[in-house]
């Protein structure tokens, strides 16, 4: 199944290991994968599990408070054997402190989840129903066998320390512009849509920031203009670029502000450029920079933000 997956020719190939270790031993060990927002990550690790003929559960960081939410996978997985599951926590580094202290357990062989039976909800049976926890008390549990955890995160650098050295690791590449194109070519010809100009597959290449919204924005606003508008394909580029609040590489507003704070100042902390822009510096570090970056258009150092002659080019 993975070759259903456009680029990313590494992370496939770390994978394809991780699918032999798990043929070989029957036991997967947990993975990291690391990558920017937008690079992929879910559909990666869902096409790797269908091809190992795994049960994907995905589990959203933010939403998990307690580490006994993991129990009612670990009873799923005891009570289905015949089943690998594979437990998918996106934005990781979302867990609270208390919840990844309590997965480093499960990242140890042998695996246990240790949890504790809060007083507010009272007694609780142990997954393999031979055993009852008085609250208050550690529950102490055996990972079964058949299930393995990936971790995801667009931060890396804020999950602990400990969890990050038990991880096999994966880090997503940036894609190159003819990997966007394949991926803008087959969004667009699952939609039907077939264009007999490539230098348009190539615009819609040019303007993305990731490959969720190539797929998602960029392709899809250009299929709805095509109804609209009875233009050539570059009118409907303008058009498209017009509505989205784009230029024809892509930048909007608060990328243009950004450089041009930059070209003013000449340089520019991330607290500056936050307080300047208006937006918190997470929006900056996720959304912001990984463009400008992409497109060779700042460079960070270690005395601030500054712009690359091409930076400057696109500026002036």
């Amino acid at each position: 199944m993975l070759e259903n997956v456009i680029g990313q020719q590494r992370a496939k190939s770390m994978l394809e290991l991780m699918a032999q270790t798990f043929s070989r031993t029957g036991r997967m060990p947990p993975l990291g994968i690391f990558g920017p927002s937008g690079y992929g990550k879910t559909y990666l690790v869902t096409e790797w599990a269908k091809e190992i003929g795994a049960k994907i559960i995905y589990i959203n960081g933010t939403a998990i408070r307690d580490a006994l939410a993991f129990r009612t996978y670990f009873k799923e997985a005891d009570q289905d054997r015949y089943t690998q599951y594979v437990v998918f926590i996106d934005e990781c580094h979302m867990l609270p402190n208390k919840v990844q202290e309590n997965l480093l357990s499960v990242l140890e062989q042998p695996a246990v989840l240790c949890t504790v039976a809060t007083k507010d909800i009272g007694n609780i049976a142990c997954v393999d129903g031979m055993r009852w926890i008085n609250k208050g008390d550690v529950i102490r549990e055996a990972l079964p066998p058949n299930m393995s955890f990936v971790f995801a995160t667009t931060d890396a650098s804020s999950v602990k320390e400990t969890i990050h050295n038990r991880l096999r690791k994966i880090h997503l590449e940036a894609y190159t512009e003819e990997d966007k194109i394949r991926i803008g070519m087959e969004h667009l010809a699952n939609r039907n849509v077939i264009l007999n100009d490539i230098s348009a597959y190539q615009a819609l290449a040019r303007r993305s920031r990731s490959i969720r919204q190539l797929r998602e924005e960029l392709c899809e606003s250009f299929i709805d203009v095509s109804v609209i508008y009875d233009e050539s394909p570059e009118k409907k580029l303008e058009i498209m670029d017009a509505i989205l609040g784009i230029d024809e590489d892509g930048a909007n507003d608060l990328d243009i502000a950004y450089m041009e704070y930059i070209a003013t100042n000449g340089i520019a902390s991330l607290a500056t450029l936050a307080g300047y822009l208006k937006i918190d510096r997470d929006e900056i570090l996720g959304r912001i920079e990984p463009f400008l970056l992409e497109k060779q258009w700042i460079q960070i150092t270690n005395k601030g933000r500054i712009l690359t002659e091409h930076g400057r080019k696109k500026i002036f």
